[in-house]
């Protein structure tokens, strides 16, 4: 390929796309050959979107479902291929990545969370994309994105009112209109299927916190809380570390969004895994902030061994994310002032 130019480097990012989706492909025909079993939350999406198949609640039967709205339009069709294509489902978010990062995405395999949301073929993968446009707030993906993250509400949960609210400050009708076009098809497609699957989701969600895995893995503050103690120091100076990072973010328009991101991770109610971390991924752009993340990651990962298990210390990952985006504004603002 002959790289001239912007128009160049978009051939080159797609031919990189392509290859990425290709290995994802070849690795579901290939791995299943030395490894029998399928990736865990995997398995539950196949399992749920076969349950809806079949007229059943898999609220009432699995140990987590998602909101039916979007998992008519994800899981539910690809519950149609063989279980084989885990490995796909897995692997094409990596070449998503490609669309942002370019060249610089390849660096994002040896990124710990990443790396078990790989293993286990979780959905996170698939939302990093479209979070990243919500926290860019890039016209019309931004509304695509919001619709996405209703897989994973969590990582909304602060973000989205937030850029609602700003869409109808600043008048952003097209924003609106694709927001309450899809989401009308997709909430009467719902209804249709099941029209009490709000109640089955609601009913869900408050029995999610007792998952003994989820109450191990937790993440958020209140695991820190659970567990008492020295563990109430550490989360204090967290706090404050976190309050000192987020001082010039929260001042400019442009980052509100990445410190409440950021806040969602730490305080969702109900809990979060630790590959939930990966979800910063949006908040880092230079290759020396993906590799200094990369670093923390198995650093973090080596804690966690060395406490014996817990989850909380990936929290320290969304902080540096955090960190980086806060010098990565300095320092632009003080070329600013230096120019003027």
């Amino acid at each position: 390929i002959r790289v001239v130019g912007v128009g160049g480097m978009r051939y080159v990012t797609l031919g990189i796309v392509l290859l990425s989706i290709l290995g994802g492909l070849v690795a579901t025909a290939i791995i299943p050959h030395f490894i029998s079993w399928i990736p865990y939350d995997y398995a539950i999406y196949m399992q749920g979107a076969r349950m809806v198949r079949a007229g059943q609640d898999p609220h009432a039967q699995l140990p987590y479902w998602y909101p039916l709205p979007i998992v008519l339009f994800t899981t539910l069709p690809w519950s149609f291929l063989p279980d084989q294509f885990a490995w796909a489902f897995a692997f094409i978010p990596l070449g998503l990545l490609h669309l942002h990062y370019g060249r610089r995405a390849i660096l994002w395999w040896l990124f710990f969370p990443l790396l078990i949301n790989l293993a286990y073929a979780q959905a996170e993968g698939w939302l990093v994309l479209p979070l990243l446009w919500l926290i860019k707030d890039i016209p019309i993906k931004a509304s695509i994105g919001t619709l996405m993250l209703m897989f994973k509400p969590a990582y909304g949960m602060l973000l989205v009112p937030y850029r609602l609210w700003q869409w109808t400050r600043e008048h952003r009708r097209a924003d609106w209109m694709i927001l309450f076009g899809a989401g009308a098809v997709m909430l009467g497609a719902a209804f249709l299927v099941d029209p009490v699957w709000h109640l089955h989701w609601l009913d869900a969600i408050s029995r999610r916190g007792e998952n003994p895995e989820l109450i191990q893995r937790n993440m958020t503050i209140w695991s820190f809380i659970a567990r008492g103690g020295v563990w109430l120091v550490v989360l204090a100076i967290m706090m404050v570390v976190l309050i000192w990072i987020s001082i010039p973010l929260v001042r400019t328009k442009e980052t509100r969004g990445d410190v409440l991101l950021a806040l969602s991770l730490f305080i969702f109610p109900n809990g979060l895994n630790p590959v939930s971390s990966m979800m910063v991924i949006p908040l880092v752009e230079t290759t020396t902030e993906i590799l200094i993340l990369i670093a923390t990651s198995w650093i973090v990962a080596a804690l966690d061994v060395l406490v014996g298990g817990f989850g909380g210390v990936y929290l320290l990952i969304v902080m540096v994310a955090l960190f980086l985006r806060r010098q990565r504004l300095l320092a632009r603002q003080g070329q600013s002032y230096d120019r003027d």
